[in-house]
């Protein structure tokens, strides 16, 4: 069963990425200013890569998706050269 992966970008703008099976709202306490869904792939010269999208229902919040994909990206170190 493939699970999606959710996420928060925090008041300090660190990425937290989880299983769908928690709520964006169990980490209302680290004050997210974006939440949505991240996905993982390969691009087209076979590195890792991801992207952001969508929003939070629990949260009321909305991705930024190119916002949070470079978040995400630099943090999870990859960034595309």
């Amino acid at each position: 069963m493939d699970l999606k992966q959710k996420y928060i970008i925090t008041r300090d703008n660190d990425i937290i990425v989880f299983s769908e099976t928690l709520q964006h709202s169990d980490f209302r306490d680290w004050e997210p200013k974006s939440a949505g869904f991240i996905s993982f792939g390969v691009n087209k010269d076979g590195n890792p890569t991801c992207s952001c999208h969508g929003r939070s229902i629990s949260l009321g919040l909305d991705s930024r998706p190119e916002e949070d994909t470079l978040i995400a990206k630099l943090q999870l170190n990859m960034l595309d050269y």
